[in-house]
């Protein structure tokens, strides 16, 4: 039996908002740690917890990669598009009944499509992805279900610790080991 302590190199950043700074209300504490020898980054706050890891790579320091991703990529490994946006959904679904209206579904220009319109306006804005599938296939029965517009988006916390790397820590980042790159 081998027994092998090992020490890994992690560098752990901790942020506070001041109560002026713009996310003191949604995120009064965050934790960054970064793990460089296997390449995983883990945030812990209060708007979350999230975690990633890029692996090992020989050909870049990790700290390097931080230093560069931006705000689409960081949050797009450490999230995903799972958060049903209503308003949006609706106002593209509009969008598309405007659009293939009279020649795929026979909705008439005028006041039909005002009606349409609306009623689809009207779906209670704290329905569910299911709900709002099923009453716009009611409002509009011949609508086919690749135009009824489902958008998602980050869930808000993602998007506020992932933000909060981009605008303070990141720069941070670059000055410490922008010049090792």
């Amino acid at each position: 039996m081998q027994i092998e302590k090992i020490e890994p190199r992690t560098i752990t950043y901790r942020l506070t908002p001041d109560k002026g700074d713009e996310e003191y209300r949604s995120c009064m504490w965050a934790r960054y740690i970064f793990d460089c020898d296997n390449g995983r980054l883990n945030i812990n706050s209060d708007a979350g917890d999230y975690s990633y890891g890029w692996g090992h790579n020989v050909h870049e320091e990790f700290m390097h990669l931080m230093s560069r991703v931006d705000q689409g990529y960081l949050l797009n490994k450490l999230s995903s598009l799972s958060e049903f946006d209503i308003g949006k959904s609706k106002a593209g679904t509009i969008r598309n009944i405007k659009e293939y209206g009279e020649d795929y579904l026979g909705i008439r220009y005028g006041k039909q499509l005002e009606s349409v319109i609306e009623e689809i306006s009207g779906i209670d804005n704290g329905a569910s992805e299911e709900t709002f599938i099923r009453e716009v296939s009611e409002i509009v029965p011949d609508i086919d279900w690749e135009d009824i517009e489902i958008v998602k988006e980050y869930p808000y916390g993602a998007e506020v610790a992932v933000g909060m790397f981009i605008k303070y820590l990141q720069p941070e980042i670059k000055k410490e080991f922008g010049e090792q790159a």
